[in-house]
């Protein structure tokens, strides 16, 4: 019932601030470059300017950090980000959709994990870590 009620909610009740904040910071992103699309690559950027919350230590975990990530532009759908966002949020077991579930998403895509040079097993294990208090 959890996972149906994650799926089924709108977007925005289930966006935590930060969250909100990483796809606010990428909309910019695209504005600023005058594109009338967002997309996964401005929202990577979103988050690394936002550098905090559970996505930033997971990565930083991992021995990465996404503000010197030079991803090359692949044009990748947000929508289907999110869309990935939220069922790594479902599958997880949440009840809202944080930086962390974000950055699951854009690892879905082959070149957005190429890019952070980590796969998305190995992070959604770190992330878990980070939520449990047992990251090192």
């Amino acid at each position: 019932m959890l996972r149906r009620t994650t799926l089924d909610r709108p977007l925005e009740l289930l966006l935590t601030t930060r969250a909100r904040q990483a796809l606010d910071l990428a909309e910019q992103e695209a504005r600023a470059l005058r594109l009338a699309r967002v997309t996964a690559d401005h929202l990577l950027k979103g988050l690394a300017r936002l550098g905090e919350g559970v996505a930033v230590m997971a990565l930083s975990g991992l021995g990465r950090d996404l503000t010197v990530t030079r991803a090359q532009e692949t044009g990748a759908d947000l929508d289907h980000v999110v869309e990935q966002a939220r069922r790594e949020a479902a599958g997880l077991g949440h009840r809202y959709i944080g930086t962390e579930h974000l950055l699951l998403g854009l690892l879905h895509e082959e070149s957005m994990a190429a890019a952070l040079g980590v796969d998305l097993p190995r992070t959604r294990a770190q992330v878990i870590r980070v939520l449990q208090g047992k990251a090192r």
